[in-house]
């Protein structure tokens, strides 16, 4: 065995040895320390309940709508481009044929930026549900915060996350009650 070896080896068995000497001195207070409670809270059912998120949702799809017309306007534009080209090629030159294809290739990436800067990720739609979804969120957690103070809660998780929980560390309905949903 080689000198690095024996110097790895051993310092492995030094490390391990400090390890479990700590493991064993060491307070049962560090080795598992107290959660305290824990409540959980089905935040989609508030979520549903609030007013907000109703207006919210008419706000949103008042900004979908017209952006939906526009793009099955597109679309229908660029069917009506493709039909007439199909029945025009036969006849044409190769010359207007490749332009033709050029017009109906960039209508068609015209289109995909369209639904992507609109429908897609980090587009309008999804920044516009963003913006009106943050303020309610925030209006959620500040009365599961309220609540879990209140009643000595040191952790809350969304209930759908948890296999069990006892009916007294559901907070769902105080928070509901906080937000003054009945």
């Amino acid at each position: 065995m080689t000198h690095s070896r024996k110097f790895m080896k051993m310092s492995r068995r030094i490390i391990m040895a400090v390890i479990l000497g700590l493991i064993l001195v060491a307070p049962p207070s560090f080795a598992a320390q107290e959660v305290g409670k824990v409540g959980v809270v089905e935040f989609s059912k508030i979520w549903q309940q609030l007013p907000e998120t109703k207006q919210a949702q008419l706000t949103l799809q008042a900004t979908v709508d017209p952006l939906q017309k526009e793009l099955a306007r597109l679309k229908q534009d660029y069917q009506q481009s493709v039909v007439a080209y199909n029945l025009k090629a036969p006849s044409l030159t190769k010359a207007v044929k490749e332009k033709k294809e050029k017009e109906l290739n960039l209508k068609g990436q015209v289109i995909e930026k369209y639904q992507q800067d609109n429908f897609g990720r980090g587009g309008v739609i999804e920044k516009k549900d963003m913006e009106l979804a943050a303020p309610i969120r925030q209006k959620i957690a500040t009365a599961i915060e309220f609540i879990a103070q209140k009643e000595g809660f040191t952790l809350v998780f969304e209930k759908s996350n948890s296999f069990y929980v006892t009916p007294e560390n559901d907070l769902t309905f105080k928070v509901l009650n906080q937000l003054n949903i009945k």
